[in-house]
């Protein structure tokens, strides 16, 4: 078994750094034009093409079940060992501390639907590390959020790859 926590800091959106985040953050601020939420029908991913592989698109459903499911996921923030893949649903995350922190997050992001930045430190069976956060709400046509364009850049290979080992032997 996999032990870990996981605790979020919100910084404020101006404090990025990470060249990937930037464009994220640049990009939705301009496409957003003032409205709370952007149409995710607006959306020009190549418009941030650079960051594709950082982010994943969540959206609250409440039909065909009720949950809040990974629309697009990519390949440096996908987690098929804890059960992050596209289509998947966070409340089917793996093991329960990581997905009651990402339902936690995630929800208090949609409910709020203005852009968060966050630092996230991490313990992973006594392995410490620190990554950052970024989510941007999105609007399914509704007006409302029920979107989130979130982004993360992890930390480096090494870490992961001794957690994914860890993750073998268990």
């Amino acid at each position: 078994m996999l032990n870990g926590k996981l605790k979020a800091f919100e910084e404020p959106l101006d404090a990025v750094a990470e060249p990937p985040l930037v464009l994220l953050r640049d990009y939705w601020r301009e496409a957003v034009a003032g409205r709370p939420c952007l149409p995710n029908s607006e959306l020009r991913p190549e418009r941030f093409a650079p960051a594709l592989e950082h982010i994943a698109i969540v959206e609250r459903l409440s039909a065909p079940r009720s949950g809040h499911r990974i629309r697009l996921c990519g390949a440096d923030i996908e987690n098929k060992d804890f059960g992050l893949v596209r289509g998947a649903f966070l409340e089917d995350a793996q093991p329960a501390w990581y997905r009651d922190h990402l339902l936690g997050e995630v929800s208090r992001a949609i409910a709020r639907a203005e852009p968060v930045r966050q630092r996230v430190e991490a313990e992973i069976d006594g392995k410490s590390f620190t990554f950052t956060r970024l989510m941007l709400p999105l609007s399914s046509g509704t007006g409302a959020c029920d979107m989130l364009l979130v982004a993360t850049i992890r930390p480096s290979q090494h870490v992961v790859t001794a957690i994914r080992a860890r993750l073998a032997m268990a």
